[in-house]
């Protein structure tokens, strides 16, 4: 086990941080933002940028800041600030956790089609005819292409409505399988075996993606004019000249459009997951020197803003816009743009008999983007989960490992019921309703967040203390009103399965108000709990506010070189469960100073901590 304390994990240094940051791209990079930028034109980067200056910088910089200087994870920091509140920390990790169900069985349909692709012909493209009956007066069919019944019919093995149970499809398992072992591998050697592995994983990854960009113009006929079609949100030339004729009344539509900046902010959202508990993490793991948290602030944005260019144009050229039409481009739940993916790529590849090679390579990249996402995000959720566990459940499995393993075993288990043949409507229903009340949450944790930044001295001015924090709540404000819409407008008047599996739904708000019970309302009672005294007292005390604890204090933040007042030395620390079992030491006479008081307080160590003396 790797020698560690709390209050020294391991740190990347910046070029790590700045290979770390093609994780923004791996949820949406290759689906969602292609598929919004042909839904709003090129239009969609004007929200995009504006909401990223509104609400990215100061989320991204607030909360990387904090996580440096707590050295805590997102239930830590609310823990420690504002106990009563930890819950709204458990309920955001627990959506992240369910998201990353959903966002491992996507991955696992790339490693699918990736080893897929070196069949010849294509297996997509084997002229079998799509059943055209209608058994079902209420199931819709529109599959008029070989690519459509392929993945639908032959790949999924969809049954007809959610009700029709069907097995388990044994090869998407098997993918969904060796997905979570990946996970595994990429996470079990912790922060310091990830800082080495992006230095293979990321270059890799650029590699990909600049050798389909520069096959895709060399090689993909009309390249350049698919490209133009993603831009304009036409599908053939002819729409392409209409739409130039009422360009100027198409910009004013567009940007006044909610939809236009809600989607925008989706990709904000679960990219670099604002709300997610990821960037708090990635500050533990930097130097809490300002010039490195600032450095590390702006490569993460600049580079946000500037990897989706290059992966929307080496993707584009596949993509035929008037092929998305078709029943998985249109169902409800399903991820933008993941027909995009898996439907209208493998029709070009067909259509133009393009390498084998190339394909294969599509959907490596895809995978390895998501590689990077889904692992930072699972070492995310088990750093914030490890201190919670009970002491004797890690005495019983000796080494952290083990338990790791454990939890990407039951992520698999988890993850079963979607490998169905009915397996693609749970997903929807999971997927559609999951983040209805994310609104609440974004509106809870702005408190703590706010409180954690104004109140510490060591972050420069007051001004720039007050000035960051009230950005930081507009931002969160903001991002909770384009939610709200969009749940009033879009989501709570829209169905994902007919009348009569609506008994179906009710799974969907399970998933969407579990995480509201069990975290909110239970995390508050528990620090409730925690606390000493009367009923009122405890309720009082867990309502409390924490300072900044004493020992980040150290030579990396001396006024010298970080132009910062030092943190004065608390006179009585205020009472937390973190200090309940602490006894007081008795000091020598001959070491200590005349006419000062001076108590030193021992916290026994965690397990696997090492104490020097």
């Amino acid at each position: 086990m790797t020698e560690s304390t709390e209050t020294d994990p391991p740190r990347w240094n910046l070029i790590q941080f700045g290979l770390l940051c093609f994780y923004t791209m791996g949820f949406s990079g290759m689906t969602s933002i292609p598929y919004y930028i042909h839904r709003h034109t090129g239009l969609f980067l004007v929200a995009y940028y504006l909401l990223g200056i509104l609400v990215c910088v100061p989320v991204c910089y607030v909360q990387l800041k904090l996580g440096a200087l707590y050295k805590r994870g997102l239930l830590g920091i609310f823990s420690h600030l504002v106990p009563i509140l930890k819950g709204v920390a458990v309920a955001l990790l627990l959506m992240t956790y369910i998201r990353s169900l959903t966002h491992g069985l996507e991955m696992s349909y790339g490693l699918y089609f990736m080893f897929s692709s070196f069949k010849q012909p294509f297996p997509w493209s084997n002229p079998i005819k799509p059943n055209m009956s209608f058994p079902d007066p209420k199931t819709i069919y529109v599959l008029d292409t070989h690519e459509d019944h392929y993945f639908d019919k032959q790949f999924l093995q969809r049954s007809e409505y959610i009700g029709s149970f069907g097995p388990v499809v044994w090869y998407i398992m098997l993918c969904v399988l060796a997905t979570w072992i990946l996970i595994f591998l990429f996470v079990f050697k912790g922060t310091k075996g990830i800082g080495k592995i992006l230095y293979v994983l990321t270059p890799l990854t650029v590699i990909c993606l600049l050798t389909i960009l520069g096959y895709a113009y060399s090689t993909v006929p009309n390249a350049c004019s698919s490209l133009y079609q993603m831009f304009s949100g036409s599908t053939s030339k002819h729409e392409s000249v209409t739409n130039k004729l009422e360009e100027n009344n198409i910009f004013y539509t567009q940007l006044g459009d909610p939809k236009l900046w809600i989607d925008a902010l989706d990709v904000h959202l679960f990219s670099l997951g604002l709300w997610a508990g990821i960037l708090p993490t990635l500050g533990t793991h930097i130097h809490n020197k300002k010039v490195i948290i600032n450095a590390a602030w702006g490569i993460l944005l600049i580079l946000y803003s500037l990897i989706p260019h290059l992966v929307f144009l080496a993707i584009a050229p596949y993509i035929d816009p008037s092929q998305n039409q078709r029943w998985f481009a249109n169902a409800k739940g399903v991820k933008p743009g993941l027909s995009f993916i898996f439907v209208t790529i493998p029709l070009t590849f067909d259509k133009f008999s393009l390498s084998p090679f190339i394909a294969s390579l599509i959907y490596l990249t895809y995978f390895l983007l998501g590689l990077h996402h889904l692992g930072l995000h699972t070492l995310m959720i088990w750093e914030n989960l490890l201190p919670c566990v009970n002491k004797r459940v890690m005495m019983f499995f000796k080494r952290p490992d083990f338990l790791l393993a454990l939890f990407c075993f039951i992520s698999f288990i988890l993850t079963l019921p979607y490998t169905s043949q009915c397996g693609i409507y749970l997903y929807m229903i999971i997927r559609f309703y999951m983040d209805r009340l994310l609104f609440a949450l974004v509106i809870f944790s702005m408190v703590p967040f706010i409180i954690g930044y104004i109140r510490q001295e060591t972050l420069r001015l007051p001004i720039e203390r007050l000035s960051m924090s009230l950005w930081y709540g507009l931002a969160s404000l903001v991002s909770a009103c384009l939610l709200i819409y969009y749940f009033a407008v879009y989501v709570y008047q829209e169905s994902v399965v007919s009348i009569e599996q609506r008994w179906a739904e009710y799974l969907g708000w399970l998933a969407s108000i579990s995480p509201i019970i069990f975290g909110v309302i239970l995390g508050a009672a528990h620090a409730v709990w925690k606390e000493t005294g009367s009923l009122k007292g405890r309720f009082l005390q867990a309502l409390r506010t924490g300072q900044l604890p004493d020992d980040v204090m150290d030579d990396e933040y001396t006024s010298v070189q970080t132009g910062d007042t030092s943190m004065p030395q608390a006179k009585s620390p205020l009472p937390s469960e973190h200090h309940a079992h602490e006894r007081p030491v008795m000091i020598p006479n001959e070491f200590v100073q005349p006419k000062s008081e001076v108590e030193v307080s021992i916290k026994p160590p965690e397990y696997g901590d090492v104490v020097r003396v």
